[in-house]
């Protein structure tokens, strides 16, 4: 009545939260518009957000939407380098300009060069990317959608390779009697989609819960253990579990007598590493480890809750998730109620993405640095295409083999924070040919681009869609435009279209509408775009026939594509076949390399570099490389942290927020210290990013490369190191720590 009083015109908008990356619909939001502006956004009820329908709540990044869309440092018009690449000089062309450019540099480029040429960065999963992203790549003739080789696929691919599927949840995690989160970081990824609050409610009703994490996060203070391993040694643990496991027969005999192949080549295997081998390496006790070995083995049924900490980020992943899988199989806690289950969804078919008959049937032989070996990139494993690895594809520009790539399209992220080396990416980014990039925030990559595109944010479009599986059915809502794009940003939808168009590729990109691509997507369902925007709170497509009681156990089709129909205990799926190099072959069992540096793996530098470095790989208060400039989020965490015990601080004479050197083999930066008891006197953990400033809050952004505070310049990129099956790097080191100057 007030407001009416004022003369304010209120709308409230439904659409999806921008919080968790780029066009991700894990929570609905209702967006309050007054005059035309964005003010405030609350949880949309009607949405199955976290807990269910009615559920209202969001994280803190979901409050942050006005501030996000108005944020100081948007890029508002298509920009031009003007300076030397990296000199961040620019000037303002109309968006013609600026897709002519682009379009004729690919054309170019393709006749010189061949279509290989050209790169795609994409390293976490955006719907754009992997849609029409990937699909200009096939129409163009280029397999290189360089994928980051540090998030999700790497873990997936293992544990497909192994037991033949990827575990996400159990069917309820009321049924589980045992849950072990094992570098599952879910106090602050996703943090408001139901996971954590249930874990909680399972916690309440009796579950036991293992943690096994270098930081003593808010869920591991309710773990009935809590096992502080050293970062980049979970392989060894797991090794040794399953030596506990096998050699005390704590084993279900029934299922590894079934189904399991090679189960005596895998007891053979891990006799040589007991718990008093992992114990030196990892950090815990022997009893520790023997404890929780047999807790796991004895509780059933039991959940392995895996992370990106331990499959994706470290130079022995693919063999740290087979191992862990191998555990939970041959415990008898595969497909069975408040286990691991398997599960499958009927989905609706959505049409026109990838185009995939478009693409040439050599693609795979050009690819310029396989993220996994040729051979087991099939149309079955892949997300949308064959992939080529970030960061190895951007050394391709420095070392020319086995060619370089000549053009790199960025589109939504940070290559200088979202792989290692940023000053070594800087170089590659400054020697290739030509770079475009569509952003919706200035960041310090694009000083190295040719073309500067700017994106508008989620709540300024409605181009995509989200689809929630409920017990009642399918829920579809849409984005739903909430302000008018600021400036001349468009969405990274349109921005592909017009590109396409621009490519003489109209007639595969529904001609540039936008309208006709989403209701293309939207035919499966039977529904239109128009029809979703005239229900706000969405649409809810019933089940035709009720659902039925859930199966277990149906091993024959879950173990169907693996050698002999059996869990890979002995994996004749993966070894002794070519590696990702095509330098020699693949292990059939787990091996433990631990990480790079490390206290028992190169204790000839421990004298020097005494302590254990890592970073969390998500964190609620950001979004990895972003939303640093954001007030809100900001004012929680205003200066780059590193956590640090406290008698740790107190021996190299630092207090509780004295700025602090880190430095390591490869570089160093500057953190502020942040006193946690909660982690081993060995160990720091620290976060990435923190280039973006905060003009409103007056708080500035920090440089990316050696002396500012990117804890991506510290780590060992030797490529050499990296993981033979799905390429993953390595995010531990070695580091002495000083007190110091903030500047």
């Amino acid at each position: 009545m007030e407001r009416a009083k004022q003369g304010l015109e209120q709308k409230i908008i439904p659409t999806f939260c921008h919080g968790c990356g780029s066009y991700k619909t894990n929570c609905g939001v209702l967006c309050y518009v007054e005059n035309g502006r964005f003010v405030r956004v609350e949880g949309n009820p009607h949405a199955f957000n976290n807990w269910g329908k009615g559920c209202t709540s969001l994280c803190a990044k979901g409050y942050t939407g006005p501030q996000y869309v108005y944020s100081s440092d948007r890029l508002k018009y298509p920009l031009k380098r003007a300076g030397e690449k990296g000199e961040g000089k620019f000037q303002r062309i109309s968006w013609d300009e600026a897709l002519d450019t682009i379009a004729n540099q690919l054309k170019e480029t393709k006749a010189k060069y061949g279509p290989e040429a050209y790169g795609v960065l994409s390293p976490e999963f955006s719907p754009v990317l992997n849609s029409l992203g990937r699909r200009l790549l096939n129409i163009y003739g280029s397999p290189n959608f360089l994928h980051s080789a540090i998030c999700f696929t790497p873990h997936e691919a293992a544990a497909r390779s192994t037991i033949g599927f990827l575990p996400m949840a159990p069917d309820d995690w009321l049924k589980t009697k045992l849950i072990v989160n094992w570098g599952s970081n879910a106090e602050n990824s996703g943090v408001n989609t139901g996971q954590l609050n249930a874990i909680i409610d399972a916690l309440s009703n009796g579950t036991k819960l293992i943690d096994i994490r270098p930081m003593l996060d808010p869920l591991g203070a309710k773990a009935d253990m809590w096992l502080p391993i050293r970062p980049g040694t979970d392989c060894a643990l797991a090794l040794a579990f399953l030596n506990v496991i096998i050699e005390e027969k704590l084993y279900d005999t029934s299922f590894v007598n079934d189904w399991c192949y090679g189960f005596d080549k895998l007891a053979e295997h891990v006799h040589k590493f007991p718990p008093e081998w992992a114990a030196e390496k990892t950090g815990i006790p022997s009893d520790r480890i023997k404890e929780a070995a047999n807790l796991i083995a004895n509780t059933k049924p039991a959940f392995i809750k895996t992370g990106n900490g331990i499959g994706d980020q470290t130079i022995d992943g693919s063999s740290t998730t087979s191992a862990i899988y191998l555990i939970a199989a041959i415990t008898g806690n595969i497909d069975i109620p408040g286990g691991h289950v398997f599960k499958s969804h009927t989905i609706f078919p959505m049409h026109g993405n990838n185009l995939e008959e478009m693409a040439p049937p050599n693609m795979l032989d050009k690819l310029v640095a396989p993220e996994s070996p040729k051979w087991y990139q099939t149309k079955d494993k892949w997300e949308t295409g064959p992939t080529s690895a970030y960061y190895k594809g951007l050394m391709s520009i420095l070392t020319g083999k086995p060619y370089p790539l000549r053009i790199l399209n960025s589109t939504n992220t940070n290559p200088l924070s979202a792989t290692r080396n940023p000053r070594k990416v800087a170089e590659a980014l400054k020697k290739v040919d030509f770079m475009f990039a569509a952003d919706t925030f200035w960041a310090p990559h694009l000083n190295f681009a040719d073309i500067v595109l700017p994106s508008c944010t989620v709540y300024e479009q409605s181009n995509y869609f989200g689809i929630k599986r409920t017990d009642e059915g399918s829920w579809v809502g849409i984005f739903n435009k909430v302000v008018e794009p600021l400036e001349e940003s468009r969405s990274d939808w349109q921005i592909y279209l017009d590109l396409a168009v621009k490519m003489g590729y109209g007639e595969y990109f529904w001609h540039g509408n936008a309208e006709t691509y989403l209701n293309e997507q939207l035919a499966g369902f039977g529904i239109t775009a128009e029809q979703l925007r005239q229900n706000p709170n969405g649409i809810l497509i019933k089940r035709k026939e009720p659902s039925s009681p859930p199966s277990y156990r149906k091993y024959s089709t879950i173990f169907k594509n693996l050698p002999y129909c059996k869990v890979q205990c002995y994996n004749e799926y993966l070894g002794g076949k070519e590696n990702n190099e095509g330098t020699g072959k693949l292990p059939y069992l787990p091996v433990y390399k631990g990480p790079p540096e490390g206290i028992v793996e190169t204790p000839e530098l421990v004298k020097e570099y005494p302590l254990i470095l890592s970073d969390v790989h998500a964190h609620r208060l950001s979004h990895h490389s972003f939303m640093h400039n954001v007030p809100y989020l900001r004012e929680l965490q205003p200066y780059p942290w590193i956590k640090i015990n406290p008698a740790t601080a107190k021996k190299y004479g630092i207090a509780n927020g004295d700025w602090v050197k880190v430095e390591s083999l490869y570089g160093w930066c500057k953190f502020k210290a942040e006193y946690f008891e909660g982690i081993s006197p060995e160990v720091l953990m620290t976060k990435r990013g923190w280039n973006q400033p905060c003009n409103e809050l007056g708080l500035p952004g920090y440089s990316i490369f050696n002396g500012g505070s990117e804890v991506n310049n510290l780590y060992n990129t030797d490529e050499k190191l990296f993981d033979k099956f799905f390429s993953q790097m390595a995010k531990q080191t070695l580091v002495k720590i000083c007190r110091c100057e903030k500047d």
